[in-house]
């Protein structure tokens, strides 16, 4: 009996302790000898993922992995981009092809039991909504009779719109189509009235590709949680960890009002707030148990900003979207963004 209960308590100690005890597929150590971070990225529309005039990807998503790529190689520009899609992202990490995807896919346990992939944490709270051609007349989704509407098959956002017209009888026509692309292309060319995806995609999507923003609205109502995270390849414990602080430090950057531009040049002294400290990589300890040396936090707020300066830059009062922060404000000031303590 009590060799029975030795074993319970080792087998609880390996769940309950650091990134160091997990399986390690040894990402974090093909990176760092490499350089060069490998991030699969969708075509997500302005502020989340789009190629600019001179090819090279800017965006939210964009941004996400360079902020990775500071922390684990040194550099922001060590990134190297393959453009993926809905429908072989996950395909992309199981094949070693990246080494983390960043787009919206939407956190769910059957992708989890499913895909052979990990979600290291949410960076942006979403939910599905709608846009319309103004010239149907709606301006809600209240004021829609019976219409088409378009949607990526296969997708959470498919499975969301089917269970959504069964369950409130919504006289919608749906129509799927292969890729994001395919899905603006029979929107904007009005072979639907419709179009569902996550609501900061929707906006991102009617600047970047409606022929004129003005013609489209996009409905108030969403009609499903969708948190949104990065993806990896599950198995590789620490790395998926690695990602999970990148973003974490982020948010706790903005908590503690740390900016890029201090991180860059600190002066906090020795009494200043003992986690400032720590995520500054003022206090040693920060790199153990990911691999890291004690300044990754620093460099990755360093050459991208905060999350509040992220944010900000690509999607809200910064930028062209001018999308209000909503639940993806911190926990402070009545959202849901919430960064674990460094501390032990």
């Amino acid at each position: 009996m009590r060799r029975k209960t030795l074993l319970v308590l080792a087998a609880c100690a390996g769940l309950l302790a650091g990134p160091a005890a997990g399986s390690d597929g040894g990402t974090v150590e093909r990176v760092r000898a490499a350089g060069l971070v490998r991030c699969g990225v969708t075509t997500s529309g302005a502020g989340l993922a789009v190629l600019d005039a001179q090819g090279r990807w800017q965006g939210f998503f964009v941004d996400f992995c360079r902020a990775v790529a500071a922390a684990v190689t040194g550099s922001a520009d060590n990134v190297d981009f393959l453009e993926t899609s809905t429908a072989d992202r996950f395909q992309a990490l199981r094949d070693g092809k990246v080494d983390l995807v960043a787009d919206g896919s939407t956190v769910t346990l059957h992708r989890l039991a499913t895909q052979g992939i990990a979600f290291p944490a949410v960076y942006m709270f979403d939910g599905q909504g709608f846009m319309a051609h103004r010239s149907l007349g709606a301006r809600r989704l209240a004021d829609v009779g019976a219409a088409s509407v378009c949607v990526i098959e296969e997708t959470t956002t498919h499975r969301n719109l089917v269970g959504w017209i069964a369950a409130t009888g919504a006289r919608l026509t749906v129509r799927t189509l292969n890729t994001t692309e395919g899905a603006l292309s029979a929107f904007f060319n009005h072979h639907c009235d419709l179009l569902t995806n996550d609501r900061i995609s929707l906006f991102a999507q009617r600047l970047q590709n409606a022929p004129n923003p003005a013609d489209y609205v996009v409905f108030p109502e969403v009609i499903s949680k969708e948190p949104v995270s990065p993806t990896v390849k599950a198995g590789d414990r620490v790395w998926e960890q690695v990602v999970a602080w990148v973003l974490h430090a982020l948010v706790l950057a903005e908590e503690k009002g740390i900016t890029a531009t201090q991180a860059a040049f600190p002066a906090l002294g020795d009494g200043a707030d003992p986690e400032a400290r720590r995520l500054l990589g003022l206090t040693p300890g920060l790199g153990e148990g990911l691999g890291l040396d004690d300044l990754w936090a620093r460099r990755a707020i360093a050459q991208v900003g905060n999350y509040g300066e992220l944010f900000e830059r690509h999607l809200g009062a910064g930028s062209r979207l001018n999308i209000d922060r909503g639940p993806n404000a911190l926990w402070t000031k009545g959202g849901l963004l919430y960064a674990p303590p460094l501390g032990g």
